[in-house]
């Protein structure tokens, strides 16, 4: 319960532990200032494997978003288009962290297949769930211990949106299998700084970046 509570929140580990030793005068342990060097070097591991997947994600739910207007789904097609864009904001924050570590940018060539939009909306949930619930909360608890607050800020702030596009596209799902998607949102708004996605009304300001209103993407057309 205590993780999941820290992961929601945008309070920023503080490591006080070299300090405090220096104060103190007592030498500094030699295991920790390894284990910290490890977490230094797992958290940019983990940071580009999850610019890898947001990347990926980017240009696999354009290609989704083209399959359902294939399909005659253009209520569903901008959901597409909203969660691509906010994939892309993720990718950027944390090809910004990777590059704050003085770290090369991996090069990205997305894998994923077109099949039917209800075996895609499938795939969407599984993999919105598993970001959401085992990879960024991993990911979080290593930038927690290498004490970097940029990867921290970066996927908590994608570990939120992930929990929404997963609502989002189970809620897709339901209602195609219902035959009323047209009651689906006729419009979304991204939030430019955290890729926050929200259907048809946008509160005054995004609830994970407080960034304002008036500086959301609007998506309602094509």
């Amino acid at each position: 319960m205590k993780s999941e509570q820290k992961a929601d929140s945008l309070a920023f580990p503080v490591d006080r532990t070299e300090a405090n030793q220096k104060e103190s005068g007592e030498p500094l342990n030699k295991e920790n200032m390894i284990a910290s060097e490890s977490a230094k070097a797992k958290i940019l591991e983990n940071m580009q494997a999850a610019y890898k997947g947001e990347v990926s994600a980017t240009e696999k739910y354009a290609a989704y978003g083209k399959r359902v207007v294939k399909d005659g789904y253009l209520e569903l097609a901008l959901l597409y288009k909203a969660v691509s864009i906010a994939e892309s904001i993720h990718a950027k924050n944390h090809k910004a962290v990777i590059e704050d570590a003085n770290a090369s940018v991996p090069l990205i060539k997305p894998d994923y297949t077109v099949k039917s939009t209800e075996e895609n909306l499938d795939n969407d949930i599984k993999g919105e769930a598993s970001e959401a619930t085992t990879m960024y909360p991993e990911f979080l608890k290593t930038a927690t211990d290498a004490n970097n607050d940029l990867a921290y800020l970066s996927l908590t702030y994608a570990m939120k949106t992930e929990r929404k596009h997963k609502i989002f596209y189970e809620k897709a799902l339901g209602d195609i299998k219902s035959n009323t998607l047209k009651t689906m949102p006729p419009e979304y708004y991204v939030c430019p700084v955290c890729g926050n996605t929200y259907e048809t009304n946008a509160p005054a300001h995004c609830d994970f970046s407080m960034t304002p209103r008036e500086k959301f993407i609007k998506i309602n057309s094509l």
